[in-house]
């Protein structure tokens, strides 16, 4: 008997819950549209998500400071880019901790359902009776005593793994799920905020070349 299975599945709901990396990069996204001067307004989601990410809030609140100049995006394209990217590895982690969490719930049913078995495995070895003279009979039911009370530890430790696992995952998949929801509202924050701008270069016009981050048409260099 072993609950390495179980083990694989803590270990695995541990890994996905490092979501360290996933936080630095839509913090970096942060810090290079703050470094590119785009509107506060704009970046709520990725602020949401980077703290929901599990990034430092100094972190978050010090993106797009001066050592931030390198990573300024170059337009807005660039920007959404970044931001779809950063999307769609938040929704595989996701995936992959809602498809684990049902995985393990199979287990610990499993594990319970076991357990329940061992138990009643193990209260019947205890009533078996035996008669003094048979000595045989003595050595059978203990050793059977002992094989229910092994399997009933062993489905205990495989339903404790389990539910450490849960635990990891139940809050991950908050985490996830609201950091989803956080950068998915970018896109829609970002054009109500530049809602007259992006209009204005549909009907054709175009911004200043020295314009802040929405960039149009180079000056002209005729005298």
């Amino acid at each position: 008997m072993s609950a390495e299975s179980e083990r694989r599945l803590l270990a695995r709901a541990e890994e996905l819950d490092e979501t360290s990396e996933i936080a630095e990069t839509v913090t970096g996204i942060l810090g290079g549209a703050r470094a590119a001067r785009l509107d506060p307004d704009a970046l709520g989601g990725l602020t949401g998500a980077a703290l929901a990410l599990g990034e430092d809030s100094r972190a978050v609140y010090t993106a797009g400071s001066r050592a931030w100049a390198a990573a300024r995006f170059a337009d807005d394209r660039e920007f959404v880019g970044a931001v779809a990217d950063a999307e769609d590895d938040i929704a595989e982690r996701l995936r992959g901790a809602g498809s684990l969490g049902s995985e393990t719930a199979a287990a610990l049913s499993t594990a319970r359902a076991g357990l329940d078995a061992a138990r009643r495995q193990l209260t019947s070895a205890r009533a078996v009776p035996v008669k003094d003279p048979c000595r045989g009979c003595h050595a059978a039911r203990a050793a059977a005593i002992a094989e229910a009370e092994a399997r009933v530890r062993d489905c205990q430790e495989r339903a404790a793994l389990c539910r450490s696992a849960l635990d990891v995952l139940g809050p991950l998949l908050a985490r996830l799920r609201h950091a989803l929801a956080r950068i998915r509202a970018v896109p829609a924050d970002l054009g109500e905020t530049y809602e007259s701008v992006y209009r204005l270069l549909r009907r054709g016009g175009a911004m200043p070349f020295d314009g802040d981050w929405l960039t149009g048409q180079p000056r002209s260099t005729a005298s």
